[in-house]
């Protein structure tokens, strides 16, 4: 392997952590799963989706990549949509977030 080579893996690498960050900032942000269910979502975290257990290994914007126990490919999931994720305290799902536009709307 030629420096270029591992020059551009390292530069790569970085860059993809740096879209995780961002994305997972994005997802903690909007979604307040640690403030409304003790959830805090990252990279590793374990999760479970229609009882299928796996893990988080990457992020594609308000999305996850899970990396389901026995499965030879991470599927993306999103964040609320019938995820459960581990916590100290067991497991606890996720809601989504009220879209206030809609409340408005049913006023109206």
């Amino acid at each position: 392997m030629t420096y270029d080579d591992i020059e551009d893996r390292l530069a790569a690498e970085y860059q993809d952590r740096q879209r995780q960050a961002a994305d997972l900032d994005y997802i903690r942000r909007y979604y307040r799963l640690e403030r409304r269910h003790g959830i805090r979502v990252a990279i590793g975290g374990r999760v479970r989706s229609h009882g299928q257990e796996g893990t988080i290994v990457d992020t594609s914007g308000q999305y996850l990549m899970v990396q389901f126990d026995g499965q030879e490919q991470p599927a993306r999931r999103h964040v609320t949509a019938h995820m459960e994720y581990a916590t100290t305290h067991g497991w606890a799902a996720a809601t989504p977030v009220a879209d206030p536009y809609a409340t408005a709307l049913q006023g109206a």
